[in-house]
C-alpha cells in the first residue's frame, strides 16, 4: 500500500490494534484478537460488488438502534442493524462516516444479505 493508512483501534478489545489489509483491492482493518472488521464507507459495497453498502431494500426492514460502540475510525457512535435472516445476522454502521464493522462470522453471511436484498427488489 503506497498511501498512508491509518492505525486503528478495536472498539471491542481493549488495547488491540486492528491491522490494515488489502484484500482483492478493498481496503480493510481486521483486529487479529477477536476477528472484528472494519470496512470504511464504499469499501462493503467495493468488497461484495455492491452499488451500496447496505442496499436500500435493507434499511427499511432492519432493526436500527444505537450502541455503545464506537467507531474506530471517526469514534462516532455506532448504530446496530438487524436484519430478519435464519439467524438473524446484525452489523454495525457509524452514523457519522458510513464506516462499517462485522465480526468474523457476519462478514461470511453478507453474500446471503446480498441474495435477500436482490430477491425483496425483484419482489417490489
Amino acid at each position: 500500500m503506497s498511501q498512508s493508512v491509518p492505525q486503528l483501534s478495536c472498539p471491542r478489545c481493549v488495547n488491540s490494534k486492528m491491522l490494515p489489509q488489502l484484500w482483492n483491492g478493498v481496503h480493510i482493518h481486521i483486529c487479529m484478537r477477536c476477528g472484528a472488521n472494519f470496512f470504511a464507507a464504499g469499501e462493503l459495497a467495493h468488497w461484495e460488488g455492491w452499488s451500496w453498502d447496505m442496499p436500500p431494500s435493507l434499511e427499511g426492514v432492519a432493526v436500527q438502534r444505537k450502541v455503545s460502540v464506537l467507531c474506530p475510525s471517526c469514534t462516532g457512535r455506532m448504530d446496530k442493524y438487524s436484519f430478519p435472516l435464519d439467524p438473524p445476522l446484525e452489523l454495525e454502521r457509524c452514523g457519522a462516516c458510513g464506516g462499517i464493522l462485522l465480526d468474523f462470522e457476519e462478514i461470511r453471511r453478507i453474500p446471503a444479505v446480498g441474495k435477500w436484498a436482490a430477491t425483496r427488489a425483484k419482489a417490489k
